[in-house]
């Protein structure tokens, strides 16, 4: 029903610090930079006298795996998830959005120095695990928007999960979100019966050692039990989504679950081509009760249908029908 997420947008309060950060660091190219439309903002549940800018990003101009720099009034700036160091509003364990994941090249040590010279800080790893056929090593910085950043080096992954290796010292584009779930058969039930996602397990629950360097990677205690589900476009190899479950340690909802508006992740857009049967669809599983569909002038100028989601887990969907 639905593409791979097309474009994360990621709330931001230094916009220049930001784009340094994707654009001459990362290695993204900015696509458009814009002010968000009055259809846009009213759509967004925003005043439509509001000037938000736009800088839509991407790497090597893919269209999977995106980010939008939006700048929100002050006066909006919740934060979505603030779930390490001083003033952390949230727990690890609550559910809601966790981080962004980008593939980087080996040595991952070189990655964290960039990123940290940069003014991302780094919070857990690197920390290195095999789940199945994946050989994996990963880092946990706090990014802009104080939105956690997830790098990885795939030592061995499928090709379906990762469209290239990125050139030494810069990222992929968004490969994976990853987002703490309450009820893994409740988001098994949205992202396949609703949205038509395929579900790839990566395993019932990790064991051992394995289970061990997720929890201190994801700043949870090292003997909480972990489950993880991936929820993909088969034709995408970018814009996952990593559902991750504490089975009894997962605790409640963020202080400030996602919307346009807030610091960090605030909306994640995806491509749908019939937006009617999409609502049909998630009506007739349950799954939303009240999905109007309107017309809106996105951030290129082109028109567009559009209608908004809510998950079972706060996430929030843009669903876009050109």
């Amino acid at each position: 029903m639905i593409s791979g997420i097309e474009c994360v947008t990621l709330g931001v309060r230094d916009l220049e610090a930001s784009l340094g950060l994707f654009k001459d660091v990362c290695g993204f190219t900015v696509e458009s930079d814009t002010r968000a439309s009055v259809s846009l903002l009213s759509f967004w549940g925003l005043p439509p006298y509001e000037d938000v800018r736009l800088v839509e990003l991407s790497c090597d101009g893919y269209a999977f795996g995106r980010v939008r720099l939006a700048v929100f009034p002050e006066r909006l700036q919740q934060t979505t998830r603030r779930d390490h160091g001083a003033g952390a509003l949230d727990r690890p364990t609550d559910v809601g959005p966790k981080a962004l994941d980008l593939y980087v090249a080996a040595p991952l040590s070189a990655a964290i120095s960039v990123l940290e010279a940069a003014g991302c800080a780094l919070r857990a790893g690197p920390i290195r695990f095999t789940v199945r056929h994946s050989d994996t090593e990963e880092a946990m910085l706090t990014g802009p928007g104080e939105a956690p950043v997830l790098l990885m080096v795939g030592h061995r992954h499928p090709k379906r999960a990762q469209r290239a290796v990125p050139s030494p010292g810069r990222t992929g584009e968004v490969a994976t979100v990853s987002v703490i779930v309450a009820d893994l058969v409740a988001t098994r039930r949205f992202y396949v019966e609703g949205l038509g996602l395929r579900a790839d397990d990566i395993d019932d629950e990790l064991a051992a050692e394995e289970r061990v360097r997720a929890c201190r990677l994801f700043g949870v205690a090292e003997d909480t039990r972990v489950s993880m589900v991936l929820f993909r476009d088969p034709a995408q190899p970018s814009g996952k989504v990593l559902a991750v479950h504490f089975h009894d340690r997962t605790t409640g909802e963020l202080a400030a679950p996602m919307r346009p508006g807030n610091v960090g992740v605030s909306l994640f857009s995806t491509r749908c081509a019939n937006l009617e049967a999409l609502r049909e669809r998630l009506q007739g599983a349950g799954l939303a009760a009240h999905l109007p569909i309107l017309h809106v002038a996105l951030g290129d100028g082109m028109p567009a249908r559009v209608m908004l989601s809510r998950g079972p887990n706060g996430e929030l969907f843009e669903f876009i029908e050109r």
